[in-house]
This record gives structure tokens, sequence and C-alpha cells, in this order.
């Protein structure tokens, strides 16, 4: 008796400190904030993280910051990567953005008034390439609108739009309008610039007429969206009343010294 009794003191030191000793081997979680100045968080946190499956990445590109966590080694070799993809991009902060929008409609009606060649011809390749997916008779340039904003500062505008035509029914009414969106970010891919809109969302209330009947209804489109500097974008389509009209809403960007 006397000898297992002596044989379980001697063993419970070694099941202590081998208890112990993993504990203090356990690698320890932490968190690391990288502030980012010249190119955009989001993308820097796609590229870093994409073979850290190991660390938790999010990223916020109104901060220009971006949130690690895991293991310290982990955390170290992401936030190296994340600093060295941003001190090879062009800093672009103090940049204005200067975004056009463009307000189209496409329509099965007889067209009232053609939109005159000269002001769809900035958009000829654009409304080409919508008459071979939609293939409305009409195309019409119904307003162009001129914004301008610093990055990372919400930018809205309103105002009226000519009346709407379709298949079915016209307006003699003109329709109220609002585009806004949170921020604009700027990141450099593959030696061009890219401006990033942050909830672009653009609204109208078209006011529609059908003998003694009149209706007013709102339509809109919202989107994040991607604009390679100087190339005209369709971000989205948006049916008036039935499918034989729609508003197709074209964005260009550009950066301002």
């Amino acid at each position: 008796m006397m000898k297992i009794i002596l044989l379980s003191l001697m063993m419970t030191p070694v099941l202590l400190w081998s208890q112990t000793a993993k504990e203090t081997s356990a690698p320890e979680t932490v968190t690391k904030i990288v502030r980012v100045h010249n190119a955009r968080p989001e993308k820097l946190a796609e590229l870093a993280g994409g073979s850290a499956s190991a660390v938790s990445i999010r990223a916020n590109d109104a901060l220009k910051a971006i949130v690690v966590r895991g293991k310290a080694a982990d955390v170290a070799t992401v936030e190296q990567t994340i600093r060295e993809l941003d001190s090879s991009s062009t800093p672009a902060a103090s940049r204005d953005v200067e975004l056009m929008v463009y307000l189209v409609s496409g329509s099965n009606a007889a067209p009232t008034a053609s939109t005159p060649a000269e002001k769809l011809a900035a958009l000829a390749p654009v409304v080409k390439q919508l008459r071979a997916i939609f293939p409305y008779s009409d195309y019409q340039l119904l307003s162009s609108m001129l914004l301008r904003s610093g990055e990372g500062s919400v930018t809205s505008s309103t105002g009226l739009l000519k009346p709407f035509q379709n298949g079915n029914s016209g307006s003699s009414y003109p329709s109220t309008y609002s585009i806004t969106f949170k921020d604009a970010t700027i990141s450099q891919e593959g030696g061009r610039s890219s401006i990033h809109l942050g909830q672009f969302h653009f609204r109208t209330r078209p006011v529609m007429t059908s003998g003694t009947q009149t209706q007013g209804y709102e339509i809109g489109i919202q989107t994040d969206v991607d604009l390679p500097e100087g190339q005209k974008v369709v971000v989205g389509k948006a049916n008036i009343e039935t499918a034989d009209s729609a508003i197709f809403v074209i964005l260009s960007a550009k950066l301002m010294q």
C-alpha cells in the first residue's frame, strides 16, 4: 500500500507540469488596427487575407482602416503585406471626384421629340450596347447631372426630369429625382485609377397619365459600384410602369487635381 501512495505522489507534479506547459504554450490571439493611406482598404483586405484563413480581417473604406485578428505571427505577416501593398499605391486621398450621371429612357412608344444626335454622341457606344440587349424602338437622354465631391464625403443632388413616354400612357408632368452616395474612395488597380461609390442611390417619381387618370409612383436603383476612371458604366435599369419602357442610369467618374 505504501508503494502505491508514493508512486501516486510522484506522478502528480508531472501531470500538473504537463498541463501548465500546454496552457502557456497556446498561441495568444491579438488584434491589430492597420491604417491605410493610399489604396482602398476593402481591396487590400481581400488581397492580404486571401491565404490567411486563420486570420479574421475586417476593412472599412470610410475609416481608411483594416482590423486584423488572429495569432500574433499571422497578424504580423498580414500587416506587413497590407503596408507593402499600400505603400506601392499612388496617394489619391486629397483628390476630388467628378461624377457624371446620365439618365437615358428606352421606350416602344412613338417619340414626341427625339434627342438631338449631338447630345447622344458621347453615349453612342453605350446606347448601341443597350439596343442589342434591350431592343426598345426609341432611346432618349432625359437628363445629365454633374456632381463633385471629396473622397469620403456624402454627396446628393435633386431636381426635375422631363416627362416620360411609354407604350401605353404618357405624362405631361416633369418627374422629381434624387441622387445620393455615401462616400467615394479612390484606389489604383493595374496602373489605373478606380472610384468606388458606396451606397449609390437613384430615385425618381414619375407621374403617368392615361385618359383622365393620373398616377404617381416611385422607382429607384441602389447599389455599390466601382468605376474605372473615364469609363461609362451602366449601373442599373428600372421599368417605368410597364415593360414597354425603362430608365437606365449611366455613370462616369474622373479625378480632379
